[in-house]
C-alpha cells in the first residue's frame, strides 16, 4: 500500500473565504491527504525559511489555503526547497490559482491537490525584499503592521507592483477597512486611490529585454533576447512586473502574451494619466483583440530597442517582456508589493528565479 502523503496547511484568517477552511481540510482528508499541521501565516513572520525544515520532517506537500498574498508568503519559504505547492483558493481574487486552471470549487481544488499533476512555473524574485508584515499579525488589526528586518530576497508568483497599486494594497488589506466595507472594499478603495493618486518619476533598467519575433531576422516564433541593458525613464502612475497573466478575479482579465512558464517577466508601466483615462486604457490593455505595435517614435539606439520591444500601441502605457529589471524612483525608498503584500522597497532589482516552483495543477492543464 502506498504511503499516505503528508501535508502542512498554511492559512490566513483574513482571506476572503477563510470560513471554508474546515470544509477544505475535510475534503483533503477524504482524498487521502494526511494533514500534519495547520498554522497561520502570521506564525511564520520573522522566522527563517521553513521549506528545508518541513522537508526534513517528511512533509510531501505544502498547501496554501488563501489568496494571492498568502501564496506569495508561502512560496518564499518553499521556492528553493523543491517541495510542491498545493493551492486551496480561499482568497478574494485567486488570480494565481486561475492562471494555472485550479478550480475555484473547494472540493475540486482539494482533489487537484490529491490527484493532480506536478507542473513547474516561473516565479519572480526581488532583491532586496522584506518579510511580509502579514495581516494576521497582531499589529495589523490596528492598521499599522510592524516592521520586519530585511531579508536577502523575496519571491512572488503573480506580480510585483510600485505606485498606486501599493496605495491600494495598503487600504484594501487593512482589516478595519475590510470590516467597514465588506465585499465593496476593492471598488471603494480603487476609487479612493485613483481620486488621490500621486505619480512618481521612475527609472527602469531592463536586462534580457525580449524583442518579438516579428522584429527579428530569425524564423523562430520565440522572441529574441537583447544582450544590451536598456533604460526607460518616465513619470509613472503604476508599474507592475507580472508573472501570472490573470487579473481581476472572476473577471479573468488576461495580460496579452503573458505566460507562467516562458522564463520572462511582463512589465507593464502606466504613465501619469488622468483618472478618467486610466480605466479606459486598462480595459484596452486587457483586450485580447488589441493589436500589438511599438509606441515609441525616437531614433537613438536605446529607444530603437525599446520601440522594437513594445508589445502594445496605447499612448501612456508600455508593455515589455524581460528577464529582469531594476526599478528606482526619484524619492526612494518607496514601498513595493509582492503578490499584493507590502514586502519590499525601492530601489529594487527583479528577475526570474533560477529555480521554478513545483505546483499541483489539474491533469492536462492548458499550456503544460
Amino acid at each position: 500500500m502506498a504511503r499516505s502523503r503528508k501535508a502542512i496547511i498554511i492559512h490566513s484568517p483574513h482571506s476572503g473565504r477563510s470560513a471554508q477552511l474546515p470544509e477544505s481540510i475535510a475534503h483533503l482528508r477524504q482524498f487521502g491527504i494526511d494533514i500534519t499541521t495547520v498554522i497561520s501565516i502570521a506564525d511564520l513572520d520573522g522566522h527563517p525559511l521553513q521549506g528545508p525544515s518541513w522537508r526534513e520532517q517528511g512533509i510531501d506537500i505544502v498547501v496554501a489555503a488563501g489568496g494571492d498574498g498568502l501564496i506569495g508568503g508561502v512560496i518564499t519559504h518553499i521556492a528553493e526547497s523543491g517541495l510542491p505547492l498545493g493551492i486551496l483558493p480561499l482568497g478574494t481574487s485567486n488570480d494565481i490559482a486561475r492562471s494555472i486552471a485550479i478550480p475555484q470549487d473547494i472540493r475540486q481544488a482539494a482533489e487537484v491537490i490529491a490527484n493532480g499533476q506536478v507542473i513547474e512555473i516561473d516565479i519572480g524574485v526581488a532583491h532586496p525584499a522584506e518579510q511580509a508584515p502579514h495581516l494576521a499579525g497582531r499589529a495589523a488589526s490596528k492598521g499599522s503592521p510592524t516592521q520586519i528586518p530585511l531579508q536577502k530576497h523575496g519571491h512572488f508568483a503573480h506580480a510585483l507592483t510600485v505606485g498606486v497599486n501599493v496605495q491600494f494594497a495598503q487600504l484594501a488589506t487593512n482589516i478595519a477597512t475590510r470590516q467597514q466595507y465588506g465585499s465593496l472594499t476593492y471598488p471603494i478603495t480603487a476609487f479612493e486611490v485613483l481620486r488621490n493618486h500621486k505619480a512618481l518619476d521612475m527609472q527602469f533598467s531592463f536586462e534580457g529585454l525580449a524583442i518579438p519575433s516579428y522584429h527579428t531576422t530569425s524564423s523562430s516564433t520565440t522572441p529574441g533576447i537583447s544582450e544590451e541593458k536598456v533604460s526607460l525613464h518616465c513619470r509613472t502612475l503604476l508599474a507592475s512586473v507580472i508573472n501570472a497573466p490573470i487579473f481581476g478575479g472572476a473577471f479573468q482579465l488576461a495580460v496579452p502574451g503573458a505566460q507562467v512558464n516562458d522564463r520572462l517577466l511582463d512589465i507593464v508601466i502606466v504613465e501619469d494619466i488622468s483618472a478618467e483615462h486610466f480605466n479606459s486604457l486598462i480595459e484596452q490593455l486587457f483586450n485580447p483583440l488589441q493589436k500589438y505595435a511599438p509606441t515609441l517614435a525616437t531614433t537613438d539606439q536605446q529607444s530603437s530597442l525599446l520601440q522594437k520591444a513594445e508589445l502594445i500601441n496605447l499612448p501612456g502605457i508600455h508593455h515589455l517582456q524581460a528577464q529582469g529589471v531594476m526599478i528606482t524612483t526619484s524619492v526612494d525608498p518607496q514601498d513595493v508589493t509582492l503578490d499584493g503584500e507590502i514586502r519590499g522597497q525601492t530601489p529594487i532589482y527583479v528577475r526570474t528565479a533560477d529555480e521554478r516552483l513545483r505546483v499541483l495543477a489539474p491533469q492536462h492543464a492548458p499550456g503544460f
